[in-house]
């Protein structure tokens, strides 16, 4: 904001953005560096959806254009024709947003890993398309692998898509769910018990409670109160099945002094949702049985350190219950009696962040790190989001080319003729295919070569060995036959329709990793143009 309290311009040309990851993600864009393999049309696209926010990008491509990548490519026009691909599809980028910096090489990947493999640890994002020799991608993966920098492979033939993303680990902290809010209705804390029984022990007498006021009870006290009837009455046990929970319910209902009681029915609605036993949910507790938070060392990120203190606080200061969020979802209520029911969440949060912050500083401290290094408002993030953080633990590309993809998923999956899993074994083969050509120009050839029955056969060989390596037989060949010849009649063309929307898919990944928010796709997304269906697919 400007000294005076309005949107700067940024603010105002990023605001819908903004909305979305805040001004943490907005800034982790701003600071990444995308390279981009080949500018295809997928690529471009990929590229033109990312121009909105990213502070910089660099294409390689040592190829010119030619009249047929006009047809798919947007970023391509006639005055480029004979030029180099790079640069042009650069120049045009760069006119969506001046206020990213683009840049090109004109050279090809395999050149360049070779004469300059440090300078790809500048990247925050790698971006494959295009047909690149399989030794180059697996080069790729052997380098950005191991420095946890995001791979992606982006194929896109014909109407065919697939996307594998290659990342050691990728944690989450802001998944983003639908609510934070953690009422802990079974658990109460002394001063919400406090305040319940000064706002709500009267709720069902009509003598020192009006009808206005009764209507008022936010509906979080009038469940507590209720919650400490039903347990006189249920051996001090709460509900805990479905139907003790329809149960309860009705004797919510029954408490009702008319039926336009919003607050009631507030309460009835929010029995299922917030009924639940206070326990870590089980991605919490596999961030904090993972090695890397129990066993610290002074290069441990951020995450690990403050992971480690939430699960010291969880379990040792807190019987077992994460740090309180401190949101309160809306309700019926008169305004003070809503604001001062907040302040109570909001102060047991305050309360719960001061000891987390104290333990982030005493196992900085202990690691021989500035106490100051990580920021209290990073530990509140964590705080107010741990019971939805996310551990995503990647494969990488050598693991599933040179070692094997999952063969008991391929294996259920090709019993299935609707299954994507025969696109990904086509994609497999024409990737072979390719990078069987010395010169890389052979590409499987479409409609008017007459080798086409030729080129299918070879893929299908590629295929059938893929399977024997992976002991697999298939019941039926019919349906990974039918995706071959959907690839081989592509002629390694792109369609436009269908690269905007790998763009957008991969686009949409690609700023999930770089802003650390929501979660993201893991391992290998397929998409169908013919039938509109994609499936995601961990090999």
């Amino acid at each position: 904001m400007s000294a005076l309290g309005a949107p700067t311009a940024k603010e105002k040309k990023y605001d819908r953005q903004l909305r979305l990851w805040g001004a943490g993600g907005q800034q982790a864009l701003e600071h990444a560096h995308i390279l981009l393999i080949n500018a295809t049309a997928a690529g471009t696209e990929t590229l033109k959806n990312l121009t909105t926010g990213i502070g910089r990008f660099t294409i390689i491509d040592d190829t010119v254009v030619k009249d047929e990548d006009l047809g798919a490519n947007f970023f391509l026009d006639d005055g480029s024709i004979g030029l180099s691909k790079a640069q042009k599809a650069c120049e045009l980028l760069r006119e969506l947003n001046p206020d990213v910096e683009g840049d090109f090489i004109n050279d090809n990947i395999t050149n360049f890993i070779t004469s300059s493999p440090d300078r790809l640890k500048e990247f925050t994002v790698v971006i494959a398309t295009g047909n690149i020799p399989l030794s180059s991608i697996l080069s790729l993966d052997r380098i950005l692998y191991p420095r946890g920098i995001p791979f992606f492979i982006l194929k896109c033939v014909g109407f065919a898509i697939a996307c594998r993303l290659a990342l050691s680990e990728h944690t989450i902290v802001e998944t983003h769910p639908e609510s934070i809010a953690d009422l802990r209705l079974f658990s109460p804390f002394p001063e919400l018990v406090a305040l319940c029984e000064e706002k709500a022990a009267n709720m069902d007498d009509k003598e020192r409670t009006s009808s206005h006021e009764h209507g008022h009870i936010p509906y979080v006290l009038v469940l507590l109160q209720a919650l400490k009837d039903w347990r006189s009455t249920h051996d001090g046990n709460n509900p805990s099945n479905y139907r003790e929970k329809a149960e309860f319910k009705s004797f919510l209902r029954g408490k009702m002094w008319s039926p336009d009681d919003e607050n009631f029915e507030e309460a009835i609605a929010a029995v299922l949702p917030h009924f639940n036993s206070p326990t870590v949910p089980s991605a919490t507790k596999t961030i904090f049985e993972d090695s890397r938070c129990k066993n610290l060392t002074a290069d441990s990120a951020n995450f690990w350190v403050i992971a480690r203190a939430i699960k010291d606080f969880t379990y040792e200061k807190n019987d077992g219950l994460l740090p309180l969020p401190g949101a309160l979802p809306d309700m019926k209520a008169e305004s003070k009696d809503y604001i001062r029911l907040q302040n109570v969440y909001k102060s047991k949060a305050r309360a719960d962040l001061a000891v987390v912050v104290d333990l982030v500083r005493s196992l900085l401290s202990g690691l021989g790190k500035d106490q100051e290094s990580i920021s209290e408002s990073e530990v509140e993030t964590f705080c107010k989001h741990a019971s939805y953080a996310k551990l995503i633990t990647g494969r990488s590309l050598r693991s599933e080319y040179e070692d094997d993809p999952k063969a008991k998923t391929i294996s259920n999956e090709l019993a299935d003729p609707t299954s994507l899993i025969h696109y990904y074994l086509a994609l497999r083969a024409y990737e072979t295919f390719i990078s069987e050509q010395s010169n890389g120009e052979h590409i499987p050839p479409g409609f008017e070569d007459s080798s086409i029955q030729r080129d299918s056969s070879k893929m299908e060989q590629h295929i059938n060995a893929l399977l024997d390596k992976l002991a697999v037989t298939p019941t039926s060949t019919e349906a990974t036959s039918k995706a071959v010849g959907e690839i081989v009649r592509a002629g390694g063309g792109e369609l436009h329709n269908i690269s905007s929307l790998a763009g957008g898919v991969v686009a949409q990944e690609v700023i999930k990793v770089i802003t650390k928010q929501y979660i993201s796709m893991n391992n290998t997304v397929i998409l169908d143009g013919i039938s509109s269906r994609s499936q995601v697919y961990e090999l």
